[in-house]
């Protein structure tokens, strides 16, 4: 059950966007699963591929409200080694 998907997060009313989280994070629980046969209690699906892996990585997507935290890194390093190389080409 938990390694399925059986509608798209995206536009589905079992998945829901958490309040304060990100765009596109959703999640999906589930009311009768059996914690103690192993059940998940909840699923979680990111539309861009980035999921989190860990409950620290979790609670930064549940913060993250305008935008996926892990793009926003890759981002600001990607344009920060950009910047390094301007900086080195550029005449003193």
């Amino acid at each position: 059950m938990a390694g399925t998907l059986e509608s798209n997060p995206a536009n589905s009313p079992n998945w829901r966007k958490h309040r304060n989280g990100c765009p596109f994070y959703r999640e999906r629980w589930f009311s009768d699963s059996d914690i103690e046969a192993g059940e998940p209690l909840y699923q979680v699906f990111c539309m861009k591929g980035t999921p989190p892996l860990t409950l620290e990585e979790q609670n930064r997507c549940l913060r993250s409200k305008t935008c996926c935290w892990r793009l926003t890194e890759k981002a600001e390093k990607k344009e920060a080694v950009k910047g390094k190389g301007a900086r080195r080409s550029s005449p003193d």
